[in-house]
């Protein structure tokens, strides 16, 4: 099922009470992997009460089953006074999004930029625990851990972009440019993540056995330096 498939059930679904459906994330930028990255959906309903969203209940199961993450559903207020709580994730939306279905609800969004510091760290020491976690569960499985790397690039791509705005400079599109960019300000080894980028585009080879668990290793330490200069500024 494609992002536009999914917009015409959900429409089939609920009509006029369906005022969007927004695309965004890796699949909109130029890091989209059709190996690792999956489709995020945003929907706006004028009433998104459990009775209205048990209705869509199977075509999101079908989606969730093709690999994509279930898609947030929204009302229009609760955009409007969100900003100041998802200041990341929504600078993240507006500046690259793709309007599937109906209006654009981020068009004219004012975004309140006063927590972002606060929750660019709040990501990177929850991902960097979470990571943390999973090597301690999987070390034994070296493709797995580097699989993760991968697909936890995105996360943290967005974060940077988070940064680089708290840093007064204008987060490039190319993730390349973006990786060059936050190490330039920041003094950290930025390797890792330009290899990481390379195998998101298909231009390198996944590592394997000891090679994975050092790619782990520097990744966790770049992030770690990255993380510490946050809870600084």
């Amino acid at each position: 099922m494609t992002p536009n498939e999914l917009a015409r059930k959900l429409e089939a679904i609920y009509g006029p009470e369906l005022k969007s459906v927004v695309l965004y994330g890796s699949s909109v930028r130029s890091e989209f992997s059709k190996r690792y990255s999956d489709y995020n959906i945003i929907c706006v309903l004028t009433d998104p009460s459990p009775g209205m969203l048990a209705k869509s209940n199977h075509v999101v199961k079908k989606w969730v089953k093709k690999g994509n993450p279930p898609p947030y559903f929204f009302d229009p207020r609760h955009i409007e006074t969100s900003s100041d709580v998802f200041p990341l994730e929504f600078i993240d939306i507006s500046n690259e999004h793709k309007v599937i279905l109906g209006q654009d609800p981020f068009k004219q969004l004012d975004i309140d930029t006063k927590n972002l510091r606060h929750q660019c760290e709040s990501e990177l020491k929850g991902k960097l625990l979470h990571l943390r976690s999973f090597y301690a569960e999987n070390c034994d499985a070296p493709r797995l851990v580097a699989e993760m790397c991968v697909k936890s690039f995105s996360t943290f791509l967005a974060v940077f972009r988070g940064v680089l705005m708290l840093l007064d400079k204008n987060p490039p599109r190319d993730a390349r440019a973006i990786i060059e960019l936050i190490a330039a300000e920041i003094n950290f080894n930025p390797e890792i993540f330009l290899e990481i980028a390379q195998i998101r585009q298909g231009k390198s080879f996944l590592p394997r056995k000891e090679e994975a668990i050092l790619m782990f290793e520097r990744y966790l330490t770049e992030l770690s330096i990255i993380t510490n200069f946050v809870d600084r500024m």
